[in-house]
């Protein structure tokens, strides 16, 4: 099952030396912080996926258009770099200005008129953290701490999206809406198809 996540981030476009944009650099992902999804990523959950599949220093991720896989002229390019730094998964890529999308999303970026970028995953491992009650009383609610990801492709998106793409991971993840959350982490599973199925049955019993 591949899943979206995008997040507000500044997108800023590369330039030529005439000025002219070519590229884009931006965060795909940021660590340590529980976003509309329910989830967490921590740092480290990229580096199986980008020296195996990306072992060139990130270089060679397909880049698109708000996911538009269907659509041969929303693929934008290919990730020159990725790497992992405190702050979360910071790329940079060739954008394909040789097509009429391509060079209406150079000028976008160029224009800072869109500020998201996203990336397509599956969740090779992680784990349910319980929410905590501290000392004033006040709760914590828990999250699903993602560790491991295999990562398919970044994307560029519009303005407004992030939202309504963690709402839509959330439900074809578990099944759920965003603010239903199982309390006790399941023991850990062999795969990640059967840690899926593990999940949806503990949150039956979710009163």
């Amino acid at each position: 099952m591949m899943l979206t996540k995008t997040i507000r981030t500044p997108v800023k476009a590369l330039t030529n030396e005439d000025g002219e944009p070519t590229g884009f650099t931006g965060y795909a992902a940021v660590f340590d912080n529980i976003d509309l999804g329910g989830d967490k990523i921590i740092k480290g959950a990229f580096s199986q996926t980008l020296a195996s599949r990306y072992p060139e220093s990130g270089a060679g991720i397909p880049v698109y258009w708000n996911h538009d896989t269907d659509d041969p002229f929303k693929n934008l390019g290919l990730t020159t770099s990725a790497i992992e730094d405190e702050h979360g998964l910071k790329v940079e890529g060739d954008i394909d200005v040789s097509t009429d999308i391509g060079k209406q999303v150079a000028k976008l970026l160029k224009e800072n008129r869109v500020s998201q970028m996203s990336f397509a995953y599956n969740v090779e491992a992680g784990a349910w953290v319980d929410g905590q009650k501290n000392d004033a009383g006040t709760f914590t609610p828990g999250y699903y701490e993602l560790r491991q990801l295999d990562l398919f492709e970044v994307s560029i998106c519009p303005i407004g999206m992030n939202q309504a793409t963690e709402v839509s991971a959330k439900k074809a993840l578990l099944g759920l809406d965003p603010d239903q959350q199982p309390h006790d982490e399941p023991s850990t599973p062999s795969t990640p198809r059967l840690a899926d199925g593990i999940r949806r049955l503990r949150l039956l019993d979710i009163q």
